[in-house]
Formats: structure tokens, sequence, C-alpha cells
């Protein structure tokens, strides 16, 4: 009668407009410069603290169809956001080629697998050394440090599209997918924060 495993919001809203388009999970086409993005494999001094948050609805409308069934839709003032437990963090230095693949990946929004980036289905194996990533919970304690938190240090300074994934689990069919610019500095923790479908924004780094 009704799902009320609702990740978040905007998966339901915009499903169909994004897996309609044209945009489809593929290398870009354009020449990949590791000398533009190699200061993205050194060891830096730089953090970036986030949160990563969705949102659920806890009440539904329901109707009685002529047919005998039942339907239902979601009380809009119902949504409460939820940090979310799943998801995977990469980090795109900006370059060319770098600023194909995140205007992809944002046009896109909406991937069918649990591993959605940082894979070859949108990048060249010889690009993937060049995007630090993790995946929480299964990157431990030190950088999921809560569900929807994470700490990510140890960061060269420069510029990057930030990418958040809402990984796929078994009760979530649909996997989101937020792109960001963020700038990281010698020294400093930069905050982030990845909000999907989330009405009340609360969620803090």
């Amino acid at each position: 009668m009704q799902n009320n495993n609702f990740t978040n919001i905007l998966f339901t809203i915009f499903m169909t407009a994004s897996l309609c388009g044209c945009v489809v999970p593929e290398p870009p086409k354009i020449p990949f410069n590791s000398s533009e993005v190699s200061w993205a494999q050194k060891t830096g001094s730089s953090t970036i603290k986030g949160c990563v948050s969705g949102a659920e609805f806890t009440a539904f409308d329901t109707y009685h169809l002529a047919d005998g069934t039942y339907s239902s839709s979601p009380v809009m003032s119902s949504s409460v956001e939820i940090p979310q437990k799943n998801f995977t963090i990469d980090l795109l230095p900006e370059s060319n080629y770098m600023h194909n693949l995140a205007n992809k990946m944002h046009k896109y929004h909406f991937l069918y697998s649990y591993h959605t980036l940082n894979d070859t289905r949108w990048v060249e194996p010889s690009v993937l050394p060049f995007i630090p990533h993790f995946s929480c919970p299964s990157a431990g304690p030190d950088i999921c440090t809560s569900p929807g938190h994470f700490i990510f240090s140890n960061l060269p300074a420069g510029n990057w599209y930030i990418v958040a994934s809402y990984n796929l689990t078994k009760e979530d069919k649909t996997v989101g997918v937020t792109v960001h610019k963020i700038t990281t500095i010698d020294g400093k923790m930069v905050p982030f924060v990845s909000w999907v479908g989330a009405m009340n924004k609360i969620c803090k780094p």
C-alpha cells in the first residue's frame, strides 16, 4: 500500500526526468592531462569535515481507488532529515577533464548500482589514482565518525569538485549524486554539507 522508506524526497520527484536524459555514465571524451592534477596525489595538511544528509517521510495520505486497491502519497510536512549511513565521497581535482566529469555526474543524478563513482564507468583507469575517495561506513570510525558525518584528512591544498554519492542499500533502490566545488587550505578544516531532499536542513559538519 505504501513505502515509507524514502531515503530522500527528490529521488522520487526527479527520477523520471533524470533518467530520460541523454547523459550516461561513461568516461569524458577529452584527453586527460595528469600533470594538471598531479598535486592531488600528494599528502597535505588540509581537512574536510562534512555531513551527508537525506530525508524521510513519516506520514502518508492513503486513497481508495476505483478498482478496489489503495494508493498513497507522502505528506510533505512530515519530512524529517536523516543523516545517511551509506555514502561515498570522491574529490575530483580541478582540471578540464575533471570539470567535464563533474558536469556529467551532476546531470545524471541517479544510478542503479552500489559502486557508482570512482570506477571505469565514469573515468579511465589511469585517472583513478588522482581522485581521493572513501565510502562510509566501510572506511572505519576514524573517517566515518558517525552516521552521515565524516572527516577527510591529509589532503593537499587546492580546488576540487566534491561528489557525494548516496549509496544503494537493500531498502533503497536508487543512488543520488550531488556535486559541489570546494577549496582545501593548508592547515585548515573546511566544512561541507550535502543535502538531498531535506527540507529542514539542520545537518552540520
